[in-house]
């Protein structure tokens, strides 16, 4: 029977909720103990997870029986988590953005080097839709990806005072579009060669812009339009999480000339691509593997985890040289 790996939570706010089902239904990762500085919220995902609330994280540093650590705390107090992590030799599971700024996302990448696997979770992470995509632009049978465009509309965050900081998060590319970023890397499978930012505020009174809009040249000629705006008030269900309205509008080209957009309101999520009156369709099947276990697989195969810390950094790299680009036209 292959072995299954014990793992800590630290950080046991809003994030986690999206993944309690993944973790549980894990064949290769058990979660063992959580740890918040509120040990409210640790008792509750302690509860969901089945696992036992830690009373520090140096409890979870010092157990010898855990092989990885889930860091998804605020992304501006990840440094003394991650050298304790490496130095107690636990693998690291974090998500996105891996850090506030690029100086922080080095340090981050330094201190890991080779010494523990560490995967970085995006939106894109486990998600069966862009696998299906990913397959039929590399698959060539209606060509490949080419222009990417994403617009994002929702509620500036309101649960925490971390998300809208620029000096902790960085507004809302670095705290929400970035997961577009990320997809759009992926699936055209390319470097990016240049990029256009604007950061503008239309109608919010935050410490960071309200709107922001990236365009990303790849070297292979595609291009990616990824837009995201908090100046509307949209509705906003809750106080104490992520629950509010937001609208996405996403479209994709491939160099063939068929246009692809992601389908689900039959109950049947598919792909879909028209061209000339043409039609192609492909249903979107589960993953083989929750993202737990695709960790442990390519842990233990020693190949690069799909959302990697490489990845991430450049992503970050990306965003920093875009907002001083931004400063310089100013």
């Amino acid at each position: 029977m292959k072995k299954k790996y014990n793992a800590a939570l630290i950080g046991c706010g809003d994030y986690v909720r999206w993944l309690i089902d993944d973790l549980n239904n894990s064949r290769r990762l058990g979660v063992s103990a959580t740890y918040d500085l509120d040990r409210h919220k640790s008792e509750k995902r302690a509860r969901e997870l089945h696992a036992v609330p830690a009373d520090s994280a140096e409890a979870i540093w010092n157990d010898p029986e855990i092989d990885i650590v889930m860091i998804f705390t605020p992304p501006w107090g990840r440094i003394g988590l991650f050298k304790r992590a490496v130095e107690s030799g636990k693998h690291i599971i974090t998500t996105k953005p891996l850090a506030p700024n690029l100086e922080e996302a080095l340090t981050l990448q330094e201190i890991i080097g080779d010494k523990v696997e560490c995967a970085v979770f995006y939106g894109r992470t486990g998600n069966p839709a862009v696998e299906t995509l990913k397959r039929i632009f590399d698959g060539g049978e209606i060509g490949k990806l080419t222009l990417y465009k994403e617009d994002w509309f929702h509620h500036f965050p309101q649960w925490n005072d971390w998300a809208t900081d620029p000096e902790k998060n960085g507004g809302p590319f670095m705290d929400a579009m970035i997961h577009n970023l990320n997809k759009a890397v992926y699936l055209t499978g390319d470097e990016v060669a240049d990029f256009t930012f604007f950061s503008e505020n239309h109608a919010q009174q935050l410490p960071c812009n309200d709107t922001e809009f990236l365009k990303v040249d790849f070297r292979k000629g595609a291009s990616a339009y990824l837009f995201i705006t908090w100046a509307a008030d949209l509705e906003v269900f809750s106080l104490t999480g992520n629950e509010r309205e937001h609208i996405g509008i996403s479209h994709m080209i491939t160099d063939r000339g068929w246009y692809v957009t992601e389908e689900g309101g039959d109950g049947k999520p598919s792909i879909r691509a028209r061209k000339e009156g043409e039609v192609k369709t492909w249903e979107i099947h589960p993953l083989p593997h929750t993202p737990f276990d695709d960790f442990i697989l390519s842990m233990e195969a020693g190949t690069a985890q799909n959302c990697n810390l490489e990845m991430a950094v450049k992503d970050i790299e990306i965003l920093d040289r875009a907002m001083r680009q931004q400063q310089q036209r100013a």
